[in-house]
C-alpha cells in the first residue's frame, strides 16, 4: 500500500469533503483509495491504496476543487 499526500487549499476542503461527508466519502467508494484529513489547518488529504486507485482518487478531488 502507497500513500501520498494531494494539496488543496483550506478554502476548498469543505467542498471535497461535501455536507456530512458525502463527497469525500463517494470519492472514497469510485476510486477504492482511503482518504483522510487530520485536521481542517492541513491544505489537502493523505490518499492510500494502490497507484491506480490513488491516481483515481487524485483526479476526482482536483475535478471537485475545479468545479468550485
Amino acid at each position: 500500500m502507497q500513500s501520498e499526500f494531494v494539496p488543496v487549499p483550506k478554502e476548498f476542503k469543505a467542498h471535497v469533503i461535501g455536507k456530512r461527508g458525502s463527497v469525500i466519502r463517494e470519492i472514497r467508494q469510485k476510486s477504492g483509495a482511503q482518504i483522510a484529513s487530520t485536521s481542517t489547518e492541513e491544505e489537502g488529504f493523505t490518499t492510500s491504496g494502490n497507484a491506480q486507485q490513488i491516481a483515481h482518487a487524485k483526479r476526482l478531488i482536483l475535478q471537485k476543487v475545479v468545479s468550485c
